[in-house]
């Protein structure tokens, strides 16, 4: 056997002790890129995920406006005829003012939504001057009560069913080209 003078095998094993730590050295680095970078890609995917569904959210409340707005001034209506307030309403037509009271509560959250410009929920791929047409055109009706819906006048109320149904189509176009 041949005998390795104890300097050379110090050397060796500080060799491999080095080289132990620099692979352990690039293996963290690595390991903290790949989780920075993948949880960016994750935190994308997850808001992405989160703004598709949003919009399909807004786009179900907007359905719901269209046909609440409708029922609003037949509510209006038989309370005019029947000489009713609004508490004569809740006590005796339950549903009818809880139809009104769902199209106050999804008209102002959706005006609230769509007003900021800032809605981080709202994809940058939305067309911004098409929802803002739409706010403005919901600002007449606000606050989104019978009385406010009802005393505009039947072509303000047409005008408001068309913006309702363009900023839809506006919403199911763009959802086509960017889903």
């Amino acid at each position: 056997m041949i005998a390795v003078p104890p300097d050379l095998l110090s050397w060796a094993d500080l060799l491999s002790k080095f080289g132990q730590f620099l692979f352990g050295l690039c293996t963290l680095v690595l390991a903290i890129w790949a989780a920075t970078a993948k949880r960016k890609d994750f935190f994308r995917s997850e808001l992405s995920k989160k703004q598709l569904e949003e919009m399909g959210k807004i786009r179900v409340d907007l359905q719901s406006l269209f046909f609440d707005l409708y029922y609003i001034s037949i509510t209006a209506q038989t309370m005019k005829v029947m000489e009713w307030n609004i508490y004569h309403l809740k006590k005796n037509d339950p549903e009818s003012w809880e139809q009104v009271q769902r199209y106050k509560r999804t008209s102002l959250v959706l005006f609230y939504k769509l007003s900021s410009a800032n809605y981080y929920l709202l994809p940058g791929w939305l067309d911004r001057k098409e929802i803002d047409i739409f706010v403005e055109n919901m600002k007449p009706f606000a606050p989104f009560t019978i009385l406010s819906t009802s005393s505009r006048s039947d072509k303000e109320r047409e005008s408001y069913v068309n913006s309702i149904l363009k900023i839809k189509n506006h919403f199911d176009a763009a959802l086509r080209a960017h889903a």
